[in-house]
């Protein structure tokens, strides 16, 4: 029976010692035997959670919600206390009770330093990495400051704050997606519940997501994540939450009245997809009865008149201004092929222009894989004659890892070349003006595109 005992306490030991080595490794960097030992002998010693972090603090750990955590907890998972009337008998035994902390425990106060100033002389290794990514996380900052909309940041909250419904008109590239939802995050709207934001197409939710986190310096998945179709890029800890018009309805099958969440943000509504829309009339009626919850739609065109009428005359939010000149450039008249028009310009611009990307907007995944091989034989034609031309065709049927292959960075010296109506026309050419000045090349003739399109 006792042996049975011993046993049972030797595997409780085992797995506490184990525990405290994961966290610590986790909390510090580095773990050891001596060093586990030294934690559950202080948290033996301690009478109460705050005692352990004062003890740690002692030794030179600095104080942070981790170490505050890591303290409550092996303070609870500690198999019995150490009294003080025991105390010195336990000494006498050999065991790892502190007594005045820093004598019984020189050795391992003496390996802790050694490791520590180990984990310091690393660090130091790195610094060159972690002022890269510094700089890079400064330059992230920098362009968000650039945007047209952070010069509306304010009066937009207000806004926001004193509608319940509101649309926000914008140019392509004026960054509503990417900072809406982080001003609603640093405004607070996140402590009463997640921010929603929906886009038309899976690879729109990844990529904001994606840059979003790189923004706010955390990781994807963790406060700011993505849910599309077969991937739940999200967790406990997601308050800004990019996901799929589509994939948005489906949560409302399980949660009809949207109850963990504060805002949400229907983006690109002009593409009135058919889930959009039934989502409209669904967040119409959830606005009804929960007054708390803010819907945004966000539109890139300038009809937003019929949005608002929809939403019972909602407040219309404009944020003029566009990051970038395009320039728009038509055909001097129609042309018979427009697919043969566009692979012709472009290997104009790819030979003619300075570095840079080119987008070519067609009408399906048949012409894109048509224009993909056209212009693979015509680049192969040429030899080494003109610098590389990278072709990523992207549309909704491609697989998820293929459409992310298009956001890759390209070798030095290559081009990257990826594979309507008048509303549908404007919007690409806010596409082409997001990072720097821009040229749109139409196939089609002015006269026609503003007399005969389709709005």
């Amino acid at each position: 029976m006792s042996g049975d005992s011993k046993s049972g306490k030797w595997e409780c030991n085992d797995a506490l010692k184990a525990w405290v080595s994961d966290r610590l490794l986790v909390l510090l960097g580095f773990s050891s035997p001596e060093f586990v030992e030294f934690a559950i002998g202080l948290a033996k010693q301690a009478t109460s959670a705050a005692d352990v972090v004062g003890k740690l603090e002692e030794y030179g750990l600095a104080f942070s919600d981790d170490l505050h955590l890591f303290a409550e907890e092996i303070f609870s998972k500690v198999p019995w206390k150490v009294s003080p009337r025991k105390q010195k008998t336990y000494e006498n035994e050999g065991g790892t009770g502190t007594g005045s902390g820093k004598a019984v425990f020189e050795d391992q106060i003496e390996f802790i330093k050694e490791s520590m100033l180990k984990v310091d002389d690393e660090m130091s290794i790195e610094s060159p990495q972690i002022s890269k990514a510094k700089s890079e996380l400064e330059t992230l900052h920098e362009d968000r400051r650039t945007l047209p909309i952070y010069a509306h940041r304010d009066s937009l909250l207000k806004a926001i704050e004193e509608h319940q419904v509101l649309v926000i008109v914008g140019e392509t590239g004026s960054g509503k997606t990417t900072q809406i939802p982080q001003y609603l995050h640093e405004a607070g709207y996140t402590k009463r519940g997640k921010v929603a934001c929906t886009q038309p197409r899976r690879v729109a939710a990844m990529s904001v997501a994606a840059r979003v986190s790189q923004e706010m310096d955390v990781k994807l998945g963790h406060e700011v994540g993505y849910s599309i179709r077969f991937e739940d890029y999200t967790s406990e800890k997601t308050v800004l939450k990019y996901m799929t018009d589509g994939k948005l309805l489906r949560e409302l099958l399980g949660e009809p009245d949207l109850a963990s969440y504060s805002v949400i943000m229907v983006d690109e509504a002009h593409e009135r997809t058919v889930s959009t829309d039934v989502l409209f009339g669904l967040l119409k009626d959830i606005a009804r009865f929960r007054k708390d919850i803010k819907i945004l739609i966000s539109s890139a065109t300038p009809y937003a008149s019929k949005f608002s009428d929809f939403f019972d005359c909602a407040p219309i939010y404009r944020i003029p201004g566009r990051r970038y000149p395009v320039e728009i450039q038509y055909t001097k008249a129609p042309v018979a092929d427009y697919l043969d028009a566009a692979i012709v310009t472009v290997l104009q611009i790819h030979v003619t222009q300075p570095p840079g990307d080119i987008l070519v907007f067609l009408t399906g995944q048949e012409e894109i894989e048509s224009a993909e091989e056209i212009l693979k034989h015509k680049i192969s034609g040429f030899g080494l004659e003109i610098p590389e031309l990278v072709i990523c065709k992207i549309f909704s049927n491609l697989p998820t890892e293929l459409q992310a292959k298009i956001f890759q960075p390209i070798p030095i010296g290559s081009r990257k070349v990826t594979s309507i109506s008048k509303a549908s026309a404007n919007q690409r050419a806010g596409r082409s003006g997001r990072t720097g000045p821009d040229s749109r090349n139409s196939e089609f003739a002015e006269l026609r595109f503003y007399g005969s399109t389709i709005e």
